[in-house]
């Protein structure tokens, strides 16, 4: 099976004060050899995630930077589509499904590789069942 895994999701698996046991459970449910997903703006987000801990003082810098190797370990495949037809996509399933561009990538790319989306997100959840996706 194939997954897509969003910044929410991630968040709960690695982040210690946001550790979730469904989170948990899916995960420890994956497969070696199954496929994990995240856009490009993953990668961004995370980012965000990990600085806003910081700059919030939930964690310090050097306590953020032992969140990588957890990272590392989930085997995260970066898909890289892009362009004109691409953004169109993404402008579709906001419009369809009141999602933001950052949330609609992920249903996009869920939908295209026809994986299960895991997400925490209320509102992607439901224009994930809406839209044929299966979510975890």
């Amino acid at each position: 099976m194939i997954y897509v895994f969003d910044a929410s999701f991630i968040g709960a698996s690695i982040i210690p004060d946001e550790k979730n046991p469904k989170v948990d459970k899916t995960r420890a449910d994956i497969g070696e050899s199954e496929e994990i997903f995240v856009p490009q703006l993953f990668w961004y987000e995370i980012a965000n995630i990990f600085n806003n801990l910081i700059r919030h003082e939930r964690f310090t810098g050097d306590e953020v930077m032992q969140f990588f190797p957890r990272l590392v370990a989930i085997r995260l495949k970066t898909d890289f589509e892009t362009g004109v037809a691409y953004s169109q996509k993404l402008l579709s399933l906001c419009s369809d499904y009141h999602l933001s561009s950052y949330d609609a990538s992920y249903l996009e790319l869920a939908d295209r590789k026809k994986a299960a989306l895991c997400t925490l997100d209320k509102d992607l959840r439901t224009a994930a069942k809406k839209c044929g996706v299966a979510v975890l």
